[in-house]
């Protein structure tokens, strides 16, 4: 196979170059080229990942929404987890890869697909083509033909609809597809009879996928052609430089190696010297990609969802490091190796850099925790299944490691083949698809019956038209009333409480973190005085669905309303006014935060009420106190500076242009809004405060927020943190009390208040002494009654010294000193202490090694006792302890110790 090299260099053709001649070749023929979007798709809820290079423009396929040009390029970020099995076990899959594409909308077809494609490969990558083959889609003689002009007849397959023919879902835009192979040479065949183009094995490769959205499919099957067609097209960056750079692998090209050489050299191994070690050096330089990315996108490993799945592959390649003899954490230390590899194409992994290594560290070490806890807990497991004669571990209990502590099915596999044990796969399997269907629902996150309902009112009324950025009251139409149970009602009287849809509203409907607006709705009818109120309701709140639709909740208060009545509806202006001081507040807090915090900071949720709210961020830790007092204090000094607001709806590029922060999740049109806070202007965006897409309401200056008190930081969930504000008047009065304390303390303490901190210091210190004096004296009376309690509560059980006994304790640390005098005295055997600590019962077990060896363990007589005193804890072999609510039943639960340990020492 001929290499294409640089002419000036004489060196083989990086990565790099490959990038960029692709994006010059499809610019030079008007083509709009489009930057990598983020792996968290902003345009399909029902997506976890941006799986392929034209999920960004499936709105534009789709016919949603309208291409800004007819013609596009990119290098799009993938992620995907539908290969990850074989991931490290073959030379080509990927979780994470980049990948190019050009798209036609309506404009080239397939005359140009194949052209150009032939033309930058053979030309541009100089790939040589003799060895270049293409499939097609059998019954496609159109791209036959076309492919004939540059390929003899034996070089084009024909292949059937499940590897050549496309579609989205079961209905709507689809068509045949062709696929540019190439020949890598017999070395790298199956040696199967059968092997040719169409073969899963390494020899004939795909490089390129392009897919001609010709057809519209019917509920039939019928398919009906298009009126525009599209042309989406997709190829691998990675397999295309392992086939420019002629290597072997994916894994040996400029892309990846140098990160699977940083493992080696990690692990102290070579590539290519042990099969398993190449699994595992490949699974790593595969993850830790996807890992760096994921972060940089603002997903943190978490329990459910996106963040699942980051948690699985980081703790999946940590596992693989822990097979080739990594024992310390070290996927942190990698992810630099990634940015240096990465970062000059993707600048904005060097700025988050150190955020991304401090997640992995973090993620990894609690990992290894877990891991240290799944080893135990599947070390009891085999004992008490060789206890039962039992020589498999069920389904449920391996799924219960590998869900709950992280580990491994592979390395329970292996642990359990040492110890000349089976394990229930099968039953393994069943748990593990009984989770994704339920993470499958709870990803769906709707009541299904009602997005039907709803979906079916938007349909028949359209979007509500909302003018409430500009008006506080007007007059509008009831289109529809909807009564109790979903029922569609034509007339309201006084007392009822039921959903209305107006032709046009002033009210907020609640959505993207702001409340709805209140307010009330009014019939009038002339008389001779004028206006006269013939029906009053009250607006109890606003909510926004399906984008556009907004959901009135309103209880009548006077008269009756029907469908079709002209109302006037006024929002509560005051009400509002709070919201918006409030909302524009969130704004400045994000960029308070991200200036003082780092860059790295996400808004990930809010909650904006009237003056307070509260505010999710992306952080891998807690906020230090000094940390939080800066950052209120940059808040308050925004709205001191009284900065305008300004608030501009201009098209997605021109945003993007201005670095306008935008929200993962949420849908973004060809026009969006745009609300900065500046004192410059339009005209300077780079000296902006805060750029944002938002579609909130908000104040006109900063100055009118008044005032801003943090009241509360604190963890939601793995790497997320969340801040509770008050502004304006809650605010104010939040101070004012706080300061009425601060007084009442001072005349508590009778000193002045800027005493009352060395006041109070002074008590403590003394408090401190005299604990410490009541400790040491409960100490000295505890050695004479230890004495007597060796001496006479003492039973010998099964040979073993045993003594269980209620005592007096302050804290657990005395009940732990406690049993460590008696097991001084004691030398060998077991004991269980209880006490009464604030106002709860609290156990704790010490067993000697030599009783540790005859199979006692204090974790599990633990266990046992608290469940007596309805609570529960856990702990070593040696040492454990644990808690209940019920003290009534600590007695009994102290004299059950006799009987736990016969049991276990049977």
């Amino acid at each position: 196979m001929k290499i294409k090299t640089n002419t000036v260099l004489g060196e083989v053709m990086k990565s790099s170059e490959i990038r960029e001649k692709f994006l010059s070749f499809f610019k030079k023929r008007k083509h709009k080229i489009y930057p990598s979007s983020s792996l968290i798709p902003g345009n399909d809820p029902s997506l976890l990942f941006t799986s392929a290079g034209m999920v960004p423009f499936k709105d534009i396929f789709l016919g949603k929404t309208k291409p800004e040009s007819s013609k596009a390029a990119s290098l799009q970020c993938c992620f995907r987890t539908s290969d990850i099995e074989n991931v490290g076990y073959t030379n080509r899959h990927h979780t994470f890869f980049e990948m190019f594409g050009n798209f036609s909308f309506g404009d080239y077809f397939k005359e140009e697909a194949i052209s150009w494609a032939w033309e930058f490969l053979t030309d541009k990558m100089d790939l040589e083509k003799a060895k270049l083959y293409a499939s097609v889609y059998n019954e496609d003689d159109e791209s036959y033909q076309i492919w004939r002009k540059f390929l003899p007849e034996e070089r084009i397959v024909r292949l059937g609809k499940e590897s050549n023919f496309w579609q989205m879902a079961e209905t709507g835009p689809c068509g045949p597809c062709s696929e540019i192979l190439i020949d890598r040479g017999k070395e790298y065949s199956c040696g199967k009879p059968g092997c040719a183009p169409g073969c899963d094995c390494d020899r004939y490769l795909e490089i390129w996928n392009l897919v001609f959205t010709q057809f519209e499919k019917s509920s039939n099957g019928t398919l009906k052609p298009l009126p525009q067609k599209n042309i989406d097209t997709g190829m691998g960056l990675e397999r295309l430089s392992a086939v420019v750079q002629n290597v072997p692998t994916v894994f040996e090209s400029d892309l990846l190696k140098p990160i699977m050489d940083e493992v080696c050299k990690l692990a102290g191994v070579s590539y290519n010297e042990n099969k398993r070690d190449n699994i595992s050096l490949r699974i790593i330089t595969d993850h830790i990609r996807g890992i760096v990315f994921l972060i940089n996108d603002g997903i943190l490993p978490a329990n459910e969802e996106r963040g699942y799945v980051l948690r699985r592959i980081l703790r999946r390649a940590a596992k693989e490091g822990k097979l080739l003899g990594i024992q310390q954490s070290f996927l942190y230390k990698l992810s630099d190796k990634v940015v240096e590899v990465m970062g000059s194409f993707y600048p904005a992994l060097v700025t988050k850099k150190n955020y991304i290594r401090e997640i992995c560290k973090m993620e990894e070490e609690r990992f290894k925790e877990t891991l240290d806890k799944g080893y135990e807990m599947l070390a009891n497991l085999i004992v008490d299944l060789g206890k039962k004669g039992k020589k498999r571990i069920p389904g449920k209990e391996v799924f219960k490691l590998y869900d709950t502590y992280g580990f491994p099915l592979d390395l329970t596999r292996e642990i359990a083949e040492e110890k000349k044990i089976g394990i229930d796969e099968e039953g393994f399997k069943n748990q593990m698809e009984k989770q994704q269907k339920t993470a499958s629902k709870s990803w769906k996150g709707f009541n299904e019956r009602e997005k039907t309902f709803y979906d079916k009112i938007h349909k028949e009324v359209g979007d509500t038209i909302f003018r409430g950025y500009f008006f506080n009251k007007l007059l509008a139409k009831i289109d529809m009333i909807i009564g109790e149970n979903n029922k569609i009602i034509d007339e309201i009287k006084k007392g009822d409480v039921v959903q209305i849809i107006l032709s046009e509203t002033p009210f907020y409907g609640e959505s993207g973190g702001q409340v709805g607006d209140k307010g009330k709705i009014l019939k009038e009818i002339k008389s001779e005085n004028g206006k006269k109120i013939e029906a009053e309701m009250s607006v109890l709140n606003a909510e926004k669905m399906f984008g556009k639709l907004v959901i009135h909740k309103v209880k009548v208060l006077k008269g009756k309303f029907r469908k079709g009545d002209t109302v006037d509806a006024f929002i509560d202006t005051e009400r509002r006014s709070s919201i918006s001081r409030s909302h524009t507040a969130t704004h400045l807090l994000q960029a308070a935060l991200r200036q003082i915090v780092g860059v790295h900071v996400k808004q990930s949720g809010s909650l904006v009420e009237c003056d307070r709210f509260r505010f999710d961020f992306t952080h891998f830790s807690g906020l230090l106190p000094e940390q939080i007092e800066k950052t209120e204090e940059l808040v308050n000094k925004m709205i001191r500076k009284n900065l305008t607001v300004l608030i501009s709806e201009i098209s997605l590029d021109e945003a993007k242009q201005m670095q306008a922060m935008a929200h993962f999740g949420e849908k973004y049109g060809e026009k969006v809004r745009v609300v900065m806070i500046s004192s410059e202007g339009w005209d300077a965006p780079e000296d902006a405060v805060s750029i944002e897409l938002c579609g909130g309401t908000h104040c006109c200056a900063t100055g009118e927020i008044g005032l801003f008190k943090i009241i509360n930081e604190t963890s939601i969930s793995s790497g997320v943190r969340r801040i509770e504000v008050l502004t304006g008047e809650a605010a104010y009065q939040f101070v004012k009390k706080e300061e009425k304390d601060l007084l009442n303390i001072a005349n508590v303490l009778k000193v002045p208040v800027n005493l009352v901190e060395m006041q109070i210091e002074k008590i403590i210190k003394t408090s401190e002494e005299q604990k410490k004096e009541l400790s040491r004296m409960r100490g000295e009376v505890f050695n004479f009654q230890s004495v007597d309690l060796v001496k006479n509560e003492v039973r010998k059980i099964a040979g073993i010294n045993v003594l269980s006994h209620k005592i007096e304790a302050a804290d657990s640390r005395d009940l732990r000193n406690y049993g460590d005098r008696l097991m001084d005295k004691l030398k060998k055997g077991v004991i269980v202490l209880g006490s009464i600590i604030d106002n709860k019962p609290f156990l704790i077990c010490m067993v000697a090694d030599s009783e540790v060896k005859k199979g006692l363990h204090a974790g599990k007589i633990i266990k046992k006792l608290t469940e007596i005193v309805d609570g529960s804890g856990g702990g070593r072999a040696n040492l454990a302890q644990g808690g209940g609510k019920n003290k009534e039943k600590l007695e009994e639960s102290l004299a059950q110790v006799e009987e736990i340990i016969r049991e276990n020492t049977k």
